[in-house]
Parts: C-alpha cells; sequence; structure tokens
C-alpha cells in the first residue's frame, strides 16, 4: 500500500475503533467515542471495552478481535503505557493498518518509554501496520466530521491541512480556526512530517498547509518532500524549540531531536516552505495564503486614513525588504481630481485630507482611491488602514476590495489601525479579506506572499533548465 493510500485510513475512515474506551461521558471524561459521534461522523464507531456491553448507546466489544469487521482506523487512549503493545498487537492480528496511540510516557519520558516505542514501531514494521503517535490527539478532518481528539474541538470546512507536534493546533487561534484537516504526529515514532505533507499534497480539500514542528526525524527525506510538495502548495512553518532550553522542553514533551536553528532555516528555505516567527505570525500567513493573491513584485502602495500609520508601514516596507511604489502619471493624474489643491500625489496616501475635501465618506474616499492606486501597472500589492468601527461604511471597503482582488489579482492587506472591533473584524473577514492587527504585520504578510512567489518563479526556472539539459 503507497503512503497516500495509508494515510487516507488515518484521515478518511470508513469505520473507528476505540480500543479502551472509557464509559464515562460528559464534558470533562475525555471521551473520544462522544467526541466522534457528537462531530457527526458519519463512518462506523466501535468501542472495545471488556467491561461494558455498551458505551453512549453504541455496542461495545470485550476485544478488537470481538469486532465484526476488518476496521480502518484504531484508535488506543488507555492510560497505562505498559499495556499499549499489547493491545496494539491485538491491533495488528485484526487486520488493522492504521492506529493512532494517544498514550503519553513514550520517548517524550524516559528510557523504558522509549523502548516501549522503540518495541511498537518493530511490531509496525513486521506487519505493516502504521502508527500514528504516541503522545498524539490523532486526526481531525471537518470534512466529513472525524475527530479522535479526547478534547473539544471546533472543526469548520476550511482549506487547511495542519501537521503538529501539539494538541494547541487543534484548537482556535486567535481569530483563525485553522482546523479543516489536522495530524498531530506528536512523538512520531512512525508517521511523520513527510507522510502527513505528502496526504495533502493529493488532497483535494486542502489549499495551504500549516506545519508546527519540533524536531525532524529525517530532515533530507523532509527537504526531499517539502520541496516537491511546497511547489504546488504553500507551506507555513512554525519552528519551535529555537533555543536550547526549549530544545530540552522538545526531549520532554514530544521526544524531538530539535537540531540546530541554523540548519532547521536552511531546510525550510531551500524547500520553499514560508517560515512563520510566532504563532501570530503563523495565523497571518495562513489567512494571506488561503485568501490573497501572491504578490509578483515587492512594489507597494500604501493608503491609510492617518498620515501617521502611513509612515509606520513605510518603515515597515524597509525592515521587510520591500519598496514604495513610485505611482505612475496617469495614477496620480487620476488621483488629482479627489485631492485638494495643496496636497501632492505621493505614496503613501493620506485618506483623511482627501475625504473632508471631497466631502464623500470614509468608504467612498477608500474606494476611490483604491480603484485608482490598485490597477497602477507600478503597483504590486496595496497595504490599506481604516478602521472597523464602522461596520456598513468597512463592509462596503471589504467588497470593493475582494473584487479587486479578483479582478487584478493582487493582494490588499488591511490593517485596522486603533480604531478597530473584534466583532467587526470577523464580519469583515467573511468577504474575503484579511485584517491585521498592526501596519507591521499587514506588511511582513506581504513580503512573504512575494517570497514564495520567488520561489515558484526561481523553482519553473530551474525545471526548465533541466528539461533543457536533458533534451541536449
Amino acid at each position: 500500500m503507497d503512503t497516500v493510500s495509508q494515510m487516507r485510513l488515518f484521515m478518511e475512515p470508513r469505520s473507528v475503533a476505540v480500543v479502551g474506551a472509557t464509559r464515562q461521558s460528559g464534558s470533562d471524561s475525555f471521551n473520544i467515542v462522544q467526541r466522534l459521534t457528537g462531530h457527526g461522523y458519519k463512518g462506523r464507531v466501535y468501542p472495545v471495552n471488556p467491561r461494558a456491553s455498551e458505551i453512549l448507546g453504541i455496542k461495545a466489544y470485550p476485544t478488537i478481535g470481538d469486532v465484526p469487521e476488518k476496521v480502518d482506523l484504531a484508535v488506543i487512549p488507555v492510560w497505562e503505557r505498559y499495556a499499549v503493545p499489547d493491545l496494539l498487537k491485538q491491533c495488528i492480528d485484526a487486520g488493522i493498518k492504521a492506529v493512532v496511540v494517544v498514550t503519553q510516557g513514550f520517548a517524550d519520558g524516559d528510557a523504558e518509554g522509549r523502548k516501549l516505542q522503540d518495541k511498537m514501531l518493530a511490531m509496525a514494521r513486521e506487519s505493516g501496520t502504521r502508527i500514528l503517535g504516541p503522545n498524539s490527539l490523532g486526526v481531525a478532518n471537518a470534512f466529513t466530521g472525524l475527530n479522535t481528539s479526547f478534547v473539544p474541538s471546533d472543526m469548520i470546512k476550511v482549506p487547511i491541512g495542519v501537521i503538529c507536534q501539539s494538541g494547541l493546533f487543534f484548537q482556535n487561534l486567535r481569530s483563525l480556526n485553522p482546523l479543516g484537516k489536522g495530524i498531530d504526529v506528536a512523538n512520531g515514532c512512525d508517521v511523520h512530517f513527510c507522510e502527513a505533507l505528502e496526504y495533502f499534497e493529493q488532497d483535494p480539500d486542502t489549499k495551504v498547509i500549516l506545519l508546527h514542528v519540533e524536531g525532524l526525524k529525517d530532515g533530507k527525506r523532509f527537504v526531499q518532500t517539502a520541496s516537491r510538495v511546497s511547489r504546488k502548495k504553500p507551506i507555513i512553518a512554525l519552528k519551535t524549540a529555537r533555543t536550547e532550553t526549549g530544545a530540552r522542553a522538545a526531549q520532554s514533551h514530544t521526544g524531538s531531536l530539535a537540531g540546530s536553528v541554523e540548519v532547521m532555516r536552511g531546510a525550510l528555505k531551500q524547500s520553499g516552505v514560508v517560515r512563520a516567527s510566532d504563532v501570530e505570525e503563523a495565523e497571518d500567513l495562513v489567512k494571506a495564503f488561503v485568501r490573497l493573491p501572491l504578490m509578483k513584485g515587492r512594489r507597494v502602495g500604501i493608503l491609510s486614513i492617518s498620515g501617521g500609520a502611513g509612515v509606520m508601514q513605510v518603515d515597515a516596507c524597509s525592515d521587510y525588504g520591500l519598496k514604495l511604489a513610485r505611482l505612475s502619471p496617469e495614477t496620480q493624474a487620476g488621483l488629482r481630481e479627489h485631492l485638494p489643491a495643496w496636497m501632492d500625489t505621493t505614496n503613501p496616501l493620506d485618506l483623511w485630507p482627501v475625504g473632508v475635501h471631497s466631502g464623500t465618506s470614509l468608504s467612498e474616499t477608500a474606494m476611490a482611491c483604491l480603484s485608482k492606486v490598485c490597477p497602477d501597472p507600478n503597483v504590486d500589492g496595496v497595504a490599506y488602514t481604516m478602521g472597523t468601527v464602522f461596520l456598513e461604511e468597512g463592509l462596503r471597503v471589504a467588497r470593493s476590495i475582494r473584487e479587486l482582488m479578483d479582478t487584478l489579482d493582487k493582494p490588499v492587506c488591511w490593517w485596522s489601525g486603533t480604531g478597530s472591533r473584534v466583532v467587526h473584524e470577523e464580519e469583515l473577514e467573511k468577504e474575503g479579506v484579511v485584517i491585521f492587527p498592526s501596519g507591521e504585520r499587514a506588511i511582513r504578510a506581504l513580503g512573504k506572499l512575494n517570497d514564495y512567489w520567488q520561489f515558484l518563479q526561481e523553482s519553473c526556472k530551474a525545471s526548465r533548465q533541466s528539461v533543457m539539459t536533458h533534451d541536449r
């Protein structure tokens, strides 16, 4: 069975057995059977517990061997680590080829735990069964209602594939629910980043991949796999365990060998992976790559309701290697009709005096100027700043920005400035725009959109040169 077919048993199972299912129920019971049924999973669920005849109204079985069919996926959530190898053997004997081990205390624990993990890996390799974990929340698939996590997780059908070494990413981030599909590799004794990347590479529901990386098991294979996948879909990576202290913490968390920061950065850059420096940037970049066009140059147009905000973003452009666009004579002439006589048609453009002079609303002023600046051939992307206090005004601008991006294939990053309301931002983002909590973060996202576009261009050029060399 090829890797993608093996991963489909984890991500798209027709049946799931919970081996060691708890009889308790309720919000704090950590009952995986309850989570599966509560999320609307339509496949067959088989609780396995020798001391229960049924769990939550579902017939339970004494052992996995008593289940009346060959199950696609088994989940082992028992608390006692020494019981896991025997339960794994029972799953193998029942012909199950995909097993999630939730239990902790293996390579993330002590030397004895590592021996137990090595024993389980040897069993899996001999039988052809694949293991996800140990110490894993397992998998989630909003498109089928599958979620093997023992804690409640909200899922939504977003085109984001998460590959993580922490259950943190099975929860909502500040303004983003990333859990369209998720794979928690955790200790990664068997299934690791490469297998998960290969699945998402072929997955039609996934547009952007988010990685949370503590350590890599096979750096060379990762570079080969990620380099291929990133030519098809952007990969955003948050590398943690960047310090010596963090590396020790990673060893105790998932048993990961974190490796040097320099080597990891080199591996990610070589692979075309877009690196995020923290959780906030990871969130920014996932939203940007899902909703915005790539930026096909480094020239930025800045329109701001505040002159001071525009200056801040000019500084940020220098920080992230971007350039201020020089507006074309045609664009300047188009803007001139909206500006007071004393005001120059420069970039950045302060929208406040424009609105005061023209007597138009904030939204009308913004849309008039955006419609002039965005099509300018000297502008590759736009940073726009306006508060979100007035929702109806903002919604009109958001719809206009979405239309401009769809027509021109250029990104517009919106900073809500200091006049912001989170509930309004959520409504505006439903229109397909991306709102950033700081001007610097908006500019940084534009820079990463261009970095990835440049990687794709260089990859295409290298491929063409390779073909030409081969033809000779």
